[in-house]
């Protein structure tokens, strides 16, 4: 039986427009960053992961553990109604 994962014999190439916006996306992000120091950058990567995981572990208790809201009848009123 043949294996299913084979190895990459030419190495992958990322598309031109990928490359570009990643390039961009990278100039952007330093020229904001220039005149921080590195305690305000990693103050900064510590507020935002603490906000994204709060985020998701809100989510999370949300969808998990909430009671199941009842659902309120539909007042919408259907067409051609046979008695």
């Amino acid at each position: 039986m043949k294996s299913f994962f084979t190895r990459q014999t030419e190495p992958f190439v990322y598309h031109k427009n990928y490359l570009l916006l990643q390039k961009r996306w990278a100039e952007k992000m330093k020229r904001v960053t220039d005149g921080l120091s590195k305690t305000k950058l990693i103050w900064g990567l510590l507020f935002f992961t603490v906000l994204t995981s709060g985020y998701l572990i809100y989510n999370l208790y949300r969808t998990f553990y909430k009671e199941a809201e009842v659902s309120t009848a539909s007042k919408i009123k259907t067409i051609n109604l046979k008695n």
